[in-house]
């Protein structure tokens, strides 16, 4: 419920953009692929130590997901409105996908998350020396596939959106 309210709110304060941006496919494009540059620079050990450790790369990688899902919203609207008035199976398969983002992989569930992977993987490094490589790498695998399946699920979700949005009018 809490969610549904969360998600209730964020498309009532982006309302006033639904009508906005002709390029939307554009834009949404572009925020697809440095997503998925981003993700993948995530997905290992070296690449979440870097975002862990560096503010630069964390502010970054946060405004990119408030983008996202910015323009996630805008086109919530646009594709509703779309499906409204055509009850279109593409559009409403969008929106859905567009719901699941929104409150699922919400940015402030992908900061909950990654805070805990920071704090897992200071552990790991604090817990480790070098007579203990082998539990090391060990955790350092088990850290990482957590962390890959989770960014390969907020990956799909705007992968998805982007291919819906190529496959709707929205003219």
């Amino acid at each position: 419920m809490k969610k549904l309210i969360y998600f209730t709110l964020v498309i009532l304060s982006y309302s006033t953009f639904s009508q906005q941006s002709p390029n939307i496919v554009k834009v949404i494009d572009a925020l697809t692929v440095q997503w998925d540059e981003t993700a993948i620079a995530l997905k290992d050990y070296q690449g979440i130590q870097n975002f862990c450790t560096s503010e630069t790369n964390r502010k970054k990688t946060i405004k990119l997901l408030d983008q996202i899902h910015h323009w996630d919203t805008t086109l919530y609207f646009t594709v509703q409105s779309k499906y409204e008035g055509t009850q279109d199976a593409e559009a409403e398969a969008t929106l859905k996908d567009i719901e699941k983002l929104e409150t699922e992989y919400s940015t402030q569930n992908f900061k909950t998350f990654i805070l805990d992977e920071c704090t897992m993987l200071k552990e790991i490094d604090d817990s480790f020396d070098k007579q203990t490589v082998k539990q090391y790498e060990k955790e350092i695998k088990k850290f990482e596939k957590e962390l890959v399946k989770y960014l390969n699920s907020i990956t799909y979700r705007i992968d998805i959106i982007d291919e819906h949005i190529h496959h709707l009018k929205l003219d």
